[in-house]
């Protein structure tokens, strides 16, 4: 049961951000009535107002630094540094 409501749940934000990507679509259709024709324009937006769009876009960016930056951190910033002494002073030639 839970796997099943973890893939309806993973459907459902790609249904979303699948909306999100969507264009706008624009019909015209003609309707015949006698001997005039008639010309509809029939006009949908976005079922997602332009706000909520610019939110969700923002949020997302926000989450995906904090991703990186946490892997990054794991990855790169917490290696233990080797604290060996490399430095020898040149060899002279003193008789």
């Amino acid at each position: 049961m839970f796997a099943v409501k973890k893939n309806i749940t993973y459907f459902m934000i790609f249904l979303i951000v699948f909306t999100c990507c969507t264009q706008e679509t624009e019909g015209l259709r003609r309707v015949l009535r006698g001997r005039r024709t008639l010309t509809r324009r029939y006009f949908t937006g976005l079922a997602i107002p332009g706000w909520s769009l610019v939110l969700l876009i923002g949020i997302s960016e926000l989450l995906l630094g904090a991703i990186l930056y946490a892997v990054m951190y794991k990855v790169i910033l917490t290696k233990e540094v080797e604290s060996r002494n490399t430095y020898a002073p040149a060899p002279t030639n003193d008789i």
